[in-house]
């Protein structure tokens, strides 16, 4: 895993973001789409869910 993320990040440097990220998915297929869902998915769960509820809950207090 790591290794395409070495290859996302030398490819966006070489020819932008948004061409990286379609080498990435003639690449490797849906996988990447998965990915980068599941990155986004559990990202906001824990910021917009559970990071407030937490301090609502006054668990960092």
């Amino acid at each position: 895993m790591f290794k395409v993320l070495h290859e996302l990040r030398t490819n966006a440097k070489e020819s932008g973001l948004r061409q990286a990220i379609k080498m990435m998915f003639k690449k490797y297929g849906w996988k990447v789409g998965l990915v980068i869902f599941m990155y986004y998915l559990i990202r906001d769960v824990t910021l917009y869910i559970i990071l407030p509820y937490l301090i609502m809950k006054g668990f960092f207090s």
